[in-house]
């Protein structure tokens, strides 16, 4: 009667079951969505609004049965999501806002939001997270406080004032753009918002929303968190180890069915440095997609890290991301066999949100030299992001390395032409990500030269522009550790600066053919407490750290201890960094051993 234009939102709630945590098939959650949604759609909803969401797989399936419904209608009805996030800071299977609004990034949602489970009280800094971080629009229907028992009966404390004055608040600090109530709000709680409203807009009936300052992180997420796929001051590390075709350890445990272990080593991967785990079942005779299940289900809740799903087989791929809630990273994507199996890889990433793996390689084979790199990267991405709509910052590029240890003519330069190449695609597409298979470089090597050879070259990789890697992080060692003379051999090979009389290959053989690969317990620890602990914070060595501070402490008091035993490895790793021979990740590492010591040394201090 008042002239004013209504909207209807067609809500789907999330089920009894979380298929995440293996209630239900992500097909079965998807086939009951679709079917749900095309009823909304036919009724003539003006936007879908999947709500009370506890599981971002039971979103996904959400967002593509919403999706197949839409596009069997023939109509683009918008799809606005909301999350709930219980008390404990976290959706109900532990995904916190910003692997949420991640992994629902990727999923092109028009809106995402929070809706149930607290009051707006508890909900502040979460809302406080999206208005700083998320780009699209904000969404906020609170419960009327916390749940009361009394007599008997929940009640909800909050009346419609007090609701009011939180809600002007995500108003006017926070900058939301849709308002609402849930569990316990009534119809004056409504009518006190919409006032409320309508004081604001002055004149009309709703006020402008406040423009708000964003910014958004590049990430991938798993069931439980963000990782930025650009580290600060470091690289973007992809644990190499749960591979059947790089690990024998790894193959033994699958053959054995010891899926514990796989996780096992997966957690290992991510106690060493690594940001996300590359998972690969695939070798000869076994059931790849029945396998790649078992671990991929175990790890998705037993692994805090993200996952990149690698197979060559579609099928392998389609399967693995029904069963995981995160933002994966497929790998890989490549124009070998022409660009039919990449389109259907980009149609497969686009609809469970996850960044790709692309390796320059087309239909005349591996790109080489620099300009074949570049040229195969740009025709990825007009491929990627122009006609399949990934986002530029989840085309991740392998400008792929190979061995430079072979001797062969032909293989002498692709070192160098690897690192032009990475330059190269870093400055046309800077918002890209460019990985390598880092250990490839070395291959054919023994142990210990191939891990000073992956050390220098993987320093180099990241100065010419490369921004994560597929390595055992573990292995990689800071140049300071790495004696002058090594360093410069393995340059010398990988820039090719041969000369009369001298070959760096053949002096990289000589000098590590009789050298067995050191043990990391293979240092000698000093006999006196004081030089360990300096060497400690050096090496960033936290294991046992808490052994030598009791001691230290028989002898010293603990200001002394922090002011100079532990300043002066402090002081080294400054020099070292300043010189050029520890990079910036083993400087983070020494710091944190550093804050480790204080933070138990000062429960101590009077």
């Amino acid at each position: 009667g008042d002239g004013r234009q209504r909207f209807v939102l067609g809500s789907i709630g999330p089920g009894t079951k979380l298929p995440s945590l293996g209630h239900i098939p992500y097909q079965a959650a998807e086939d009951a969505f679709a079917e749900q949604a095309r009823g909304l759609i036919a009724g003539g909803v003006d936007a879908v609004l999947i709500e009370t969401c506890q599981d971002p797989l039971n979103i996904k399936a959400a967002i593509n049965g919403t999706k197949i419904a839409r596009k069997a209608a023939g109509i683009d009805t918008p799809i606005m999501v909301q999350v709930t996030v219980e008390t404990t800071g976290t959706l109900l299977v532990g995904t916190d806002i910003a692997a949420a609004a991640t992994i629902l990034k990727a999923m092109d949602v028009d809106s995402i939001g929070l809706n149930c489970a607290t009051g707006p009280q508890e909900m502040t800094e979460h809302v406080r997270w999206l208005a700083e971080n998320w780009p699209g629009l904000i969404s906020i229907q609170p419960n009327a406080g916390l749940p009361e028992l009394v007599d008997g009966k929940t009640r909800y404390p909050l009346q419609p004032a007090e609701l009011v004055r939180w809600m002007e608040r995500f108003v006017e600090e926070f900058g939301v753009n849709l308002i609402g109530g849930c569990c316990g709000t009534d119809i004056p709680h409504i009518a006190a918002l919409n006032e409320m409203l309508i004081k604001r807009a002055g004149s009309g009936h709703r006020p402008t929303p406040k423009q708000r300052s964003v910014h958004w992180l590049p990430a991938v997420a798993s069931l439980y968190s963000q990782v930025a796929l650009r580290q600060e001051n470091a690289y973007f590390a992809i644990g190499e180890r749960c591979n059947a075709n790089g690990s024998a350890k790894f193959r033994k445990m699958q053959e054995a069915g010891d899926w514990d272990g796989c996780v096992e080593m997966g957690r290992e991967q991510v106690k060493e440095g690594s940001n996300a785990l590359d998972v690969c079942t695939a070798f000869v005779g076994r059931d790849e997609i029945k396998e790649m299940s078992e671990v991929v289900g175990r790890m998705r809740v037993h692994v805090s890290a993200p996952l990149v799903i690698d197979s060559t087989e579609y099928p392998v791929l389609e399967s693995t991301l029904k069963l995981y809630g995160g933002k994966a990273i497929l790998n890989s994507i490549n124009f070998e066999d022409g660009e039919e199996p990449a389109a259907k890889r980009l149609q497969l990433a686009k609809r469970f949100g996850t960044s790709v793996i692309a390796l320059t390689i087309d239909e005349a084979g591996m790109a080489k030299d620099a300009d074949a790199k570049l040229r195969v990267a740009k025709r990825l991405y007009d491929f990627a992001v122009n006609q399949h709509g990934l986002d530029p910052s989840d085309l991740m590029f392998d400008p792929l390395t190979f061995t430079i240890a072979t001797g062969n003519e032909d293989d002498r330069k692709l070192g160098l032409w690897t690192l032009e190449g990475i330059e190269r695609i870093a400055k046309e597409m800077p918002e890209c990500q460019i990985i390598l298979g880092l250990s490839n470089i070395s291959f054919g090597l023994n142990p210990a030269a191939r891990h000073v050879l992956n050390s220098v070259f993987l320093d180099h990789a990241v100065k010419r522009g490369m921004t994560g890697a597929i390595v055992h992080a573990s292995k990689i060692m800071p140049l300071h550790k790495i004696a002058p003379e090594e360093v410069k051999v393995a340059e010398d090979l990988i820039y090719d600066r041969r000369s009369d009389g001298y070959d760096p290959l053949e002096a990289l053989l000589e000098m590590f053919a009789e050298r067995k690969l050191e043990k990391a317990e293979a240092k000698g620890r000093a006999e006196d407490v004081e030089t360990r602990l300096k060497d400690r914070i050096i090496d960033g060595d936290r294991q046992g750290l808490d052994l030598d501070l009791t001691e230290a402490m028989t002898k010293h008091p603990p200001l002394d201890i922090i002011n100079t035993l532990l300043l002066d490895g402090m002081k080294v790793v400054g020099e070292l960094f300043g010189s050029g021979k520890m990079q910036l990740p083993f400087v983070l590492k020494s710091a944190e051993t550093m804050k480790a010591a204080v933070a138990w040394l000062e429960p101590h201090m009077e």
